[in-house]
């Protein structure tokens, strides 16, 4: 009776986190129009990233909140989302590169302790299901462990050829330690400029360029 009732316990477990782990929170705009290009199903698993605005329609500015990893006086702090939409070229365009950049800030107090930023893009051709991926890199390098507060990016990229049709995700951890007695914390930041996605449409191409680095904006406020 008991190892019935454990039995039913762990399935019961088992699918709570399964449905945790397949929420999805869509933007306020998950399909659209921009310039030579259609988006959507946009949305990210926890909604860190916010939702995007398209600017000059062609590119996506993204304005995170929350999307912060702090640990204070020992231990350790994980933040992840991962971000995901589909792009679809118009007729006689292609899609042929995928850059992301990502901004943010971060501070490292106390022996021990430490920042670190990771994750991924991954693009899926949704015609022959052909998977381009790069992992993103950071600068400075993580983990950061020297003691100071500065700011900090990452880059990624993809080459494609004749593409029209993507999936796109970015994958995107944030990793907070601090010693006994010290703090550290990471956070994806907007600088005036955010977290953009830019897609400039060319006849016969569509190129996409950086998740973030639209430094221009920097200075709008």
């Amino acid at each position: 009776m008991q190892t019935g009732f454990i039995r039913i316990a762990a399935a019961a477990a088992m699918l709570a986190s399964a449905g945790s782990a397949m929420a999805f929170v869509p933007w306020s705009n998950p399909n659209g129009s921009g310039t030579n290009f259609q988006w959507a199903n946009g949305g990210s698993r926890n909604g860190l990233f916010g939702s995007p605005t398209l600017v000059n329609g062609d590119t996506f500015v993204f304005f995170p909140s929350g999307f912060r990893a702090q640990s204070v006086g020992g231990g350790s702090n994980l933040v992840e989302d991962r971000l995901e939409f589909e792009l679809y070229a118009a007729p006689g365009f292609n899609i042929t590169n995928i850059r992301i950049s990502e901004f943010g800030d971060y501070g490292v107090i106390g022996e021990g302790s430490s920042v670190s930023a990771s994750g991924s893009l991954i693009v899926t051709n949704l015609d022959n299901f052909d998977v381009a991926t790069n992992a993103i890199v950071t600068q400075p390098g993580s983990p950061i462990t020297e003691e100071g507060f500065g700011n900090w990016r990452g880059d990624a990229a993809v080459e494609l050829v004749g593409w029209s049709r993507v999936k796109v995700i970015v994958d995107n951890d944030l990793v907070a330690i601090s010693g006994q007695g010290g703090i550290a914390y990471i956070e994806k930041k907007v600088f005036g400029s955010g977290i953009s996605i830019q897609i400039v449409p060319a006849p016969g191409s569509l190129a996409l360029v950086g998740l973030g680095g639209m430094m221009m904006l920097r200075r709008r406020r």
